[in-house]
C-alpha cells in the first residue's frame, strides 16, 4: 500500500472536499485529524470565502457550501435542514464540517463521543447554570467527586440511607412507648381519683 507524504495527503483532501465527503470520510481516507482537514480546506477555500457569496449564487453551489453558509448566517441545523431538504444525517456531517472550518475540532470529536448521551449532558449543563454553578470552580468541583469521590459519596449515601431508616424505626418504638406510659399514667391516675374519694368517705 502506497503511503502517502503530506503533500499527497492535503491533495487528497482538497479533492475529497471537492467531491462532497463529509469530514469523517476524508479523514478515514487520508488518515489526519479533523483540525489537519479544516486546516487544508481553509488554505484551498480560503479563510473569508464565504464571505463573497451573494445569496443568489448559492443555488449553483453544492448543498454542503450551502449549508456551511446558513450556518454562518445564524441558522440553526433544523432549518438548514428544511430549506435544503436533506436528512438528518447529512446535516449533522454538514455541522460538524462546519465546526472543524471555523477550528472547533475539539466540538466536533465532543460531540461525537457524547451525541448519545447529548440530553443528560444538556440537563446537566441547565441544572448547572440554573444554580448559578456554571463556573471553573464548581465545574472542577464535580469533576473531582466524578473522578475520585463518586463511590465513597455512593457509600455514604447508602449509609446514611440505612441509619435514617433505623432511626424512623427506633422513632416509632419511642412513639408506642409514650403511648403505652401515657396509658399508665391516665390508669394510675385514675386509681389515686379512687382511693383519694374511697378516703374522703372513710374521714366522714
Amino acid at each position: 500500500m502506497q503511503v502517502l507524504n503530506k503533500y499527497d495527503k492535503e491533495l487528497l483532501v482538497i479533492e475529497l472536499h471537492s467531491q462532497g465527503k463529509t469530514i469523517r470520510q476524508i479523514a478515514a481516507a487520508a488518515h489526519l485529524s479533523f483540525s489537519d482537514i479544516g486546516t487544508s480546506i481553509r488554505r484551498e477555500d480560503g479563510h473569508d470565502k464565504d464571505d463573497d457569496i451573494e445569496t443568489k449564487d448559492l443555488k449553483n453551489k453544492t448543498k454542503t457550501t450551502q449549508a456551511l453558509h446558513l450556518f454562518k448566517s445564524g441558522k440553526k441545523p433544523i432549518d438548514v435542514a428544511i430549506e435544503l431538504d436533506i436528512s438528518a444525517n447529512e446535516i449533522e456531517d454538514m455541522l460538524q464540517e462546519f465546526w472543524i472550518l471555523n477550528q472547533l475540532d475539539e466540538l466536533a470529536l465532543v460531540y461525537l463521543e457524547v451525541k448519545t448521551f447529548l440530553p443528560s449532558f444538556l440537563k446537566l449543563f441547565h441544572c448547572l447554570k440554573e444554580r448559578r454553578m456554571l463556573d471553573e470552580k464548581n465545574i472542577f468541583k464535580l469533576l473531582g467527586y466524578a473522578n475520585y469521590d463518586l463511590s465513597d459519596l455512593e457509600n455514604r449515601v447508602q449509609c446514611l440511607s440505612d441509619e435514617i431508616i433505623n432511626l424512623e424505626g427506633q422513632k416509632r418504638n419511642l412513639m408506642n412507648k409514650v403511648i403505652l406510659w401515657n396509658a399508665q399514667l391516665s390508669d394510675l391516675g385514675k386509681e389515686i381519683d379512687i382511693k383519694n374519694n374511697q378516703l374522703k368517705r372513710m374521714g366522714k
